[in-house]
């Protein structure tokens, strides 16, 4: 039998080098098994990005088949029939967006660094190199690459890498737990202060923001359409996305969608977007796109702009490696299609309403839990020490990791996240499970769930 992998055993540079792994073996729907014959509920998928579970041999061999006819040609000299039934594929479903050209790239972070590129270039071609600065929100996350990390507003994963970052705008993430305008502790009634003085309040500070800097200055606004990890699926407030979508307009400043974690169905529809008719300039996707089966990310743009660049500049300056890749294709090509052809949304929705309302029914008493929020098959739970007034755990109790840890020996795996309350506290846990989660999987989760809240002691 095997035994869980502890630093400095074995020749792999560990992420936490104080941490025993255990060595997975398999999986098979929405449970995962160690070499020791353990078994997990995989409520998160990682970084929410098993959107269909493990275990897939249909789409094993979908994509094994391509990679036996060519897995890699480089994008700068050939396309792929993969790549051109992908990018189509996309682009249809994007048809109420107004987006219809796709780039696919290796990862998330390598897909906001080239949608932030792209946004600098068309300037350039439009005839304003002196829109250049890029806005984002905190708290925030947009991927580990230099300008990516840049760009998120986690003061806590800045620590270390400070000196090479580069300068960005930000103004505050929409949050509805500790909106400054929510003055109540009530489930129903932030809810309901949330939506009613949200929208106002975070358009006058990007008001603000954008007329100190001057427009002419500014190339993009990215955010999260759903933030993820950052606030725990916190959706925005009602008109939000409408008039940040106007105003960006107005002052001729690019709207880039990160939807790396929530799009794919992870709130329901193929992108997060379409909950919101929310129309970004820009959108960028990731993690559910390749279900897990392999690195693969995109980026959606519209052509007129890609017309401009042709004009301009000739096309786009970006360039990487496996920008394209025939096996990458592949890979999302088979996931998209597999979803339309289970009808994987229209099927997900009434489980993911029914594990939303069991996940507060359940959970919203319990110690320590102060807000549950979800969307779709997207929730997040946030910690605290004092639920009257909100107060976070210090970051010295380390909450989120300890009870994730907690958690995963009772054989459930969850994503945590601290930081997000103030820059520093505050503690909370991701679920993502897949899509295809059946009714009593949603239970099983929801009874693992509490079980570990009610065993863990801080």
């Amino acid at each position: 039998m095997s035994h869980p992998i502890h630093y400095p055993e074995g020749h792999v540079l560990l992420r936490n080098l104080n941490k025993s792994y255990p060595v997975i073996s398999h999986g098979s729907g929405v449970h995962l098994f160690d070499e020791t014959g353990k078994k997990y509920f995989d409520a998160s998928g990682g970084a929410l990005v098993a959107n269909l579970g493990h275990g897939h041999l249909e789409l094993a061999d979908r994509i094994a088949a391509q990679m036996k006819k060519v897995a890699y040609v480089n994008g700068m000299q050939f396309t792929s029939r993969p790549m051109e039934a992908l990018a189509a594929n996309l682009a249809k479903k994007a048809e109420p967006l107004g987006l219809d050209r796709v780039a696919l790239l290796a990862s998330g972070s390598e897909a906001i660094e080239a949608a932030i590129k792209f946004a600098r270039q068309l300037w350039v071609d439009r005839g304003y190199p002196g829109k250049h600065k890029l806005i984002t929100r905190t708290p925030g996350y947009h991927g580990n690459t230099l300008y990516a990390l840049s760009a998120s507003g986690r003061p806590h994963y800045k620590k270390v890498y400070g000196p090479l970052l580069s300068p960005v705008l930000t103004v505050s993430t929409p949050y509805g737990y500790r909106c400054p305008e929510v003055r109540s502790n009530d489930r129903d009634e932030i809810l309901a202060e949330y939506h009613e003085k949200g929208a106002d309040h975070y358009l006058k500070e990007l008001e603000t923001l954008i007329e100190r800097e001057g427009a002419n200055t500014i190339s993009a606004f990215l955010l999260e359409t759903v933030s993820g990890s950052s606030t725990g699926a916190w959706i925005p407030p009602k008109g939000y996305l409408h008039r940040v979508e106007a105003l960006c307009k107005k002052h001729e400043i690019l709207l880039i969608a990160d939807e790396v974690m929530c799009g794919a169905g992870r709130t329901g529809t193929f992108f997060a977007s379409e909950q919101f008719q929310f129309k970004p300039d820009l959108l960028v996707m990731g993690k559910g796109l390749n279900a897990g089966l392999m690195p693969v990310a995109a980026v959606l743009v519209k052509k007129t702009d890609v017309d401009t660049m042709k004009r301009g500049s000739g096309g786009f300056l970006h360039a990487q490696t496996y920008m394209q890749t025939p096996s990458m294709a592949a890979t999302a090509l088979a996931v998209v299609e597999y979803m339309d052809e289970h009808e994987v949304l229209k099927k997900a929705k009434a489980v993911s309403e029914h594990w939303l309302s069991e996940l507060h029914s359940h959970l919203h008493t319990l110690p320590f839990v102060g807000s549950i929020t979800g969307i779709g098959h997207m929730a997040g739970i946030e910690f605290v020490e004092n639920k009257a007034s909100k107060a976070p755990f210090p970051i010295v109790k380390k909450f989120a990791q300890k009870f994730v840890q907690h958690a995963q020996d009772q054989g459930l795996v969850l994503w945590p996240n601290y930081g997000q309350a103030d820059g520093t506290n505050g503690d909370l846990v991701m679920l993502g499970p897949s899509l295809q989660m059946s009714m009593k999987e949603a239970d099983e989760c929801v009874g693992l769930l509490k079980h570990a809240l009610a065993t863990f002691e801080i």
